[in-house]
């Protein structure tokens, strides 16, 4: 039991220090001072104490914030639609002969918050690469951090003055949107951890490419953010409802009848999942799109026109390469 307490222990040291690392000083200082100008002291208060000593139980935050549990809860519940903070649920040991239980953590998005001074040139973009109605979408996910499709085409439609708004164009941009990455789904709610086997270690790569190890073990928030996103295929996946018309009349032969019947109910399922589908902007797509176009322009300007050209095709051609965008730098 000591053992096992003294390698716990250990974990989580060397897991404090990692984050110490990642977050300095001053980025903190940042982060806190993006929260409480965006959501106000007691928000920021609350992701101080997160950025400060790292994920915690809700127990903890009430503990170390002296902030009353429903405030703290509100708190937590304005930095997760906001995108700025993960939960998930694991397995938690007790004492010798007692089951395990299960306990929710809450884990601060740094990069998401520091993310919140690029809104501008996200928007920018979508201007740049798309039209005026794309731009107006995005900018209430920005605005609001998680919306329903229903909820973005209502903004959508309240915020349009003049000519009355078509339902179908506003979707159509919502899905142009989705085609290129620049919205997703959002991620699981609170997804579970399970125990980590001592197997489940990197290995050295064999091969050309040899001399290169597998990087590190992940941390248990690493984890948590991996295993709450969504499969690519779904993450950008829009459950269309097309609309189509059902002839309902009594001259409907029985066969064409019952097909109509099931298009009719998978329209109806279709819309009830569309509903409960929570969306986002993708930070990580418009970060990739930023790095893109800073390389090319230092390129233009320490080689030539060419030269960016060429960089530009490049980067285009193996967009779909690129798995992971590094974010620490």
């Amino acid at each position: 039991m000591a053992r096992t307490l003294s390698s716990h222990t250990t974990t989580l040291f060397l897991q404090r220090r990692r984050w110490a690392t990642m977050a300095t000083q001053y980025g903190i200082q940042l982060a806190v001072h993006l929260i409480s100008s965006h959501f106000g002291n007691l928000v920021a208060k609350v992701c101080d104490c997160l950025l400060r000593k790292g994920t915690l139980t809700l127990a903890n935050i009430i503990r170390f914030t002296e902030l009353p549990p429903q405030q703290v809860k509100s708190c937590i519940l304005v930095l997760i639609q906001h995108n700025c903070v993960q939960a998930y649920a694991m397995q938690q040991e007790v004492g010798f002969g007692e089951a395990p239980r299960v306990i929710t953590q809450y884990t601060v998005l740094f990069y998401n918050i520091l993310h919140r001074l690029r809104f501008a040139k996200f928007l920018a973009i979508v201007s740049e690469e798309l039209d005026k109605e794309c731009e107006e979408i995005l900018e209430g996910l920005l605005q609001h951090g998680r919306l329903t499709l229903e909820q973005i085409l209502d903004r959508a439609k309240s915020n349009q003055s003049g000519e009355p708004v078509v339902q179908d164009s506003l979707r159509e941009s919502f899905i142009k949107l989705v085609r290129v990455c620049f919205v997703e789904r959002c991620p699981a709610p609170e997804p579970f951890l399970a125990p980590q086997s001592k197997e489940e270690t990197p290995a050295r790569k064999r091969g050309a490419k040899s001399a290169k190890l597998v990087e590190g073990p992940q941390t248990i928030e690493q984890r948590a953010i991996a295993a709450a996103a969504p499969m690519d295929a779904k993450r950008f996946s829009v459950i269309m409802n097309t609309g189509t018309d059902v002839d309902d009349s009594p001259n409907v032969a029985v066969g064409e009848k019952r097909k109509q019947d099931a298009l009719e109910l998978d329209k109806e399922s279709g819309a009830s999942c569309e509903k409960d589908i929570l969306w986002r902007a993708n930070f990580e797509e418009f970060v990739r799109r930023l790095r893109h176009k800073a390389c090319i322009a230092n390129v233009k300007t320490r080689l030539d026109d060419g030269a960016a050209i060429v960089l530009s095709a490049m980067l285009e051609a193996t967009r779909s390469e690129e798995t992971k965008v590094k974010i620490e730098n």
